[in-house]
């Protein structure tokens, strides 16, 4: 079963367990310490024998491409512990974080920044990497570029877009 929840909603176990998941999965990273990233604002999470056994947060923003406004879905910290591994959840739940951001939140693309041994992965779910582009977002310090994987998902019924000036207009997801 894949339950949606508000992150500002969540009980203080699962917030606990989440931020568990997060730091055994990305605190060694030193990208991941040197940066303030965004709260999300929805988590999607797979329950296997009352343990959560894929995670996926979902960032809401406008983001600006090429001069233009746009709703879109940030992904992050897409988790499997690894007792999980190797079952298709995660698969599972970014399918339903298709659905979600398309049907209910009415998002105009899916974002998320990606790891190179993870755009296989991605890319077999529809997910799409940008090439030659400028990634902005914010920090305490000011703004920074980002110079690694970008990869979006448009709606089925649209087709791909490539822009070339991105701006998150707030914090990493």
């Amino acid at each position: 079963m894949i339950i949606k929840e508000k992150y500002s909603e969540l009980n203080p176990f699962v917030r606990s367990t989440l931020s568990r998941l997060v730091e055994e999965q990305f605190g060694h990273v030193p990208f991941v310490q040197e940066r303030e990233w965004a709260l999300p604002d929805w988590v999607l999470a797979k329950y296997e024998h009352g343990e959560i056994a894929t995670v996926c947060h979902v960032v809401l923003r406008d983001v600006s491409m090429d001069g233009q406004e746009y709703k879109v879905a940030g992904i992050n910290n897409v988790i499997t512990p690894k007792s999980y591994r190797g079952k298709g959840f995660a698969s599972q739940v970014l399918r339903e974080a298709e659905m979600f951001i398309f049907g209910e939140l009415d998002c105009t693309f899916g974002m998320l920044l990606c790891a190179d041994d993870l755009l296989l992965f991605y890319s077999r779910l529809g997910w799409y990497k940008l090439d030659e582009y400028a990634l902005y977002y914010h920090q305490p310090t000011g703004e920074q570029r980002y110079d690694s994987n970008v990869m979006l998902l448009s709606p089925p019924e649209q087709g791909f877009f490539f822009p070339k000036h991105i701006h998150l207009n707030g914090l990493p997801w």
